[in-house]
């Protein structure tokens, strides 16, 4: 085989390459109307916390200060104490769970002053991937929105093609829906009610650029098999000029 055809299989090959790793369409994507923040209104009012799965809570006793203790809530929701096993706590506000030990107590306990504290808040989290500087879970304890998260995530890479970061969210038929999120028209000020509040389970995915993904499917497939040193650039100058 010729060079010249050599060169003109791998130019097909791109040709194929580049409309594979271009930003693939949302198929049946949710309004993102249904979660967005009413501006002018502002957050909705604080409801009591409900403790979740994987919140550390503390029950101190005031007057049976050996009894206090300090657990992690289950998988199951549930915590023990002694003398009371499997009181429920995911779903509960502190409150509701004072009361909840206190009549499981009250045959092993005479005076039952007690409160519920919440140390750690390991329910609140989302999760942000993709092209930010720091990936992962990020807490929150009180409501934040998206552009809160996208900050303490690090905010987004050069990498990044913001008009396109994609927020999936459960609903409560646990089905999971995708809302795309225009980043750039928020920091524009063109549409400040796709800053929308996140909620705990969130995951927020920030894809790359479509120039970034063909260039990293071409350093990952094609780079390693072509003698000459080349790019993304070099590719569409070679397909549109034409070869010599």
């Amino acid at each position: 085989m010729s060079e010249k055809c050599r060169i003109t299989r791998l130019l097909l090959c791109v040709s194929l390459c580049l409309s594979a790793c271009a930003q693939p369409e949302l198929v049946n994507p949710a309004p993102l109307e249904e979660i967005k923040t009413n501006v002018e209104a502002g957050p909705p009012a604080p409801e009591p916390y409900k403790i979740g799965v994987g919140d550390e809570v503390e029950v101190k006793f005031y007057f049976a200060p050996e009894l206090n203790d300090k657990m992690q809530v289950r998988p199951d929701g549930k915590i023990s104490i002694m003398f009371a096993q499997d009181v429920q706590a995911a779903g509960q506000s502190p409150e509701q769970l004072s009361n909840a030990i206190k009549k499981a107590l009250a045959s092993h306990v005479k005076q039952l002053d007690l409160v519920v504290i919440v140390r750690n808040f390991g329910s609140q989290r989302v999760f942000i991937g993709g092209e930010v500087f720091k990936p992962g879970p990020v807490q929150i304890p009180a409501p934040e929105t998206m552009l809160q998260v996208l900050t303490e995530a690090g905010w987004i890479t050069p990498f990044a093609g913001p008009e396109r970061i994609i927020l999936v969210r459960r609903g409560a038929d646990r089905k999971e829906k995708l809302y795309p999120v225009d980043v750039d028209k928020l920091l524009t000020g063109e549409d400040m009610t796709q800053n929308v509040m996140v909620q705990p389970g969130d995951f927020i995915l920030v894809p790359p650029s479509d120039a970034v993904a063909t260039d990293r499917w071409i350093d990952h497939n094609l780079r390693q098999i072509i003698p000459f040193n080349t790019s993304v650039g070099g590719y569409y100058t070679l397909s549109h000029g034409g070869l010599p």
